[in-house]
């Protein structure tokens, strides 16, 4: 097996910062935490019995599982390859489709041959017709794979995008599931005969499934290293078997609760390394779901400066960097200033090629140890069915015939109106409805710089419905420190869900203004927008409007 270095963590901290921490620390030790946390004691977290504990504690164990299934998944892609397959188009949401594409990123080099053959990697995790006409018109059905990944086996978004696949070209041998045992998906991929069906741990959650065969079936599909990948997850969990002093993950996770104990409840994540970019696409998620609840956790923010031209610095604010790689001048410029200016900068260092594993591994401890030192329970999401609720309850006026009340136009002044008076530490979410691409993002960013020139308030971007099983947990069940802007657009085309009596863009809508009606029950201030028919052109005219005021 390819031998991986151990993560390392260091921090700059001030005296109140420093004293803070070490007092954490201190209880840690006392309380015995890494050795309680491999000893599966879920009393680490709560009273003995409290729910989603005891039975989500499989993600320990997951690298190690991963490292006996790699020789039978590198067979599958040999399999499929030779079958004729040039693509394959995961259809997933949350946990199931976040880890794939952060390895995706990680290990694609379109100028590089492959470790063996392997598939490119199309991810559907949106319910926009527009998204999924793109992936349509840039595949050959009889040549591509369609793997459907979910924990569950119900999640309207991935069924649905499944039947649209599956009317598209019928041929079992064409789907892969990845499921857990007893699901749905499992009795479905049965009854139409797919190629493979892999299985899940049902005792690991879906945000620490990365390293479980969530992340390594589609790892393995797209020719990944999975002995690197999964070697620096054995690596990085080893070293969270260590004493206290000399354990990284553990120490991150105490510093992060201690740090959050001060009020800095804003997890900024900068990265170093240009292939492990979006490793905060997959945090995102960690973080917020697993700490946002009952009132409290920490809100993660991802690429900052790349949004607004340098590091927001306030007293709400810590940093989190990632490292891995040869160090960059304007990051240790960002680093140093953010320092000078009071903002606590952890450092978690991620090495050789099993970098991203080791990342992936050392933060779900370390975030598992968040949970502890916040007293939150970092396995349950209590407030993310709500919103699935009320997209159900808006799908059912809709079936009643009351259509769904149509968002207004996207308004500079009212934009302006949500967002006066916004500082730290309050924040903003931006919520996208659009096709997910690096092209919208970027113009989200800069819907993001315009707004954030106004504020010293952290500003997030994510898609919808992607940020539903993401950060949408914070958004109703953490501080109540949040505004919500909901964009969204007029899809080119409906395009019909098979057997259902609404289209993929109503259940666009849908998930929209369910998730609009969740945040105002939860009394969160919250603006649904539409950018009109060509979204580029409109958000393109909303920022100019908004840096023109």
């Amino acid at each position: 097996m390819t031998t991986s270095p151990a993560p390392a963590v260091r921090w700059q901290l001030d005296d109140e910062q420093r004293a803070a921490v070490a007092a954490l620390l201190d209880r840690a030790g006392a309380e015995r935490v890494p050795e309680r946390l491999w000893e599966r004691d879920a009393t680490l977290w709560g009273p003995a019995g409290q729910a989603e504990v005891a039975d989500r504690l499989g993600w320990l164990d997951a690298p190690y599982h991963g490292l006996e299934q790699r020789a039978a998944l590198e067979q599958l892609a040999t399999d499929v390859v030779a079958d004729g397959y040039t693509d394959v188009v995961l259809v997933g949401m949350g946990g199931s489709s976040l880890a794939p594409e952060v390895i995706w990123r990680w290990a694609h080099d379109p100028t590089a041959e492959g470790r063996h053959p392997h598939l490119h990697l199309r991810l559907l995790d949106s319910t926009d017709p527009d998204a999924v006409a793109t992936v349509d018109a840039a595949t050959d059905p009889e040549r591509t794979l369609v793997l459907v990944s979910t924990k569950s086996g119900g999640t309207v978004e991935t069924l649905s995008l499944f039947r649209h696949f599956w009317a598209r070209h019928p041929h079992g041998p064409s789907y892969v599931a990845v499921t857990d045992p007893g699901s749905g998906l499992e009795a479905l991929a049965r009854e139409h005969g797919f190629r493979s069906i892999l299985h899940g741990d049902p005792e690991i959650g879906g945000r620490y499934s990365a390293l479980s065969p969530f992340g390594t079936v589609p790892a393995a599909l797209i020719g990944a290293d999975l002995e690197a990948l999964l070697g620096g997850g054995v690596a990085a969990l080893d070293a969270s078997k260590l004493p206290l002093a000399d354990n990284a993950a553990v120490r991150l996770g105490v510093a992060i609760a201690a740090l959050a104990g001060l009020g800095r409840d804003k997890l900024v994540l900068r990265v170093e390394d240009p292939r492990l970019a979006w490793f905060g696409l997959w945090l995102e998620q960690l973080v917020a779901e697993s700490t946002g609840k009952h009132g409290h956790g920490l809100l993660p923010v991802v690429d900052e400066a790349g949004a607004g031209g340098g590091l927001a610095v306030g007293p709400d604010r810590q940093l989190l960097v990632l490292r891995s790689g040869t160090p960059d001048e304007a990051l240790e410029r960002d680093l140093q200033a953010a320092a000078d200016a009071g903002v606590p900068v952890l450092e978690l260092q991620v090495d050789g090629p099993g970098a991203l594993g080791a990342a992936f591994a050392a933060t779900e401890v370390a975030v598992a140890v968040v949970g502890w030192g916040l007293a939150i329970n970092p396995f349950d999401q209590p407030d993310v069915q709500a919103a699935k609720d009320a997209t159900k309850a808006v799908l059912a006026e809709v079936a009643g015939g009351t259509a769904i009340e149509p968002a207004p136009d996207a308004d500079a002044a009212a934009v302006l109106a949500l967002t006066d008076g916004l500082a730290a530490p309050g924040y903003l979410a931006i919520l996208a409805y659009l096709p997910p691409s690096d092209g919208a993002s970027a113009a989200l960013d800069r819907l993001r710089a315009a707004l954030g020139a106004r504020t010293d308030a952290a500003i997030t971007t994510g898609f919808g419905p992607r940020y539903l099983h993401s950060t949408g947990q914070l958004h109703k069940g953490g501080p109540p420190q949040g505004r919500f802007l909901l964009l969204e657009h007029d899809p080119r085309a409906g395009l019909p869900i098979p057997d259902a009596d609404y289209d993929f863009a109503t259940l666009l809508h849908a998930q929209s203004a369910g998730d609009h009606r969740t945040l105002v029950a939860h009394e969160r201030r919250a603006l649904r927008a539409s950018l009109g028919g060509d979204w580029l052109e409109g958000l393109d005219a909303l920022v100019t409007a908004i840096e023109e005021n």
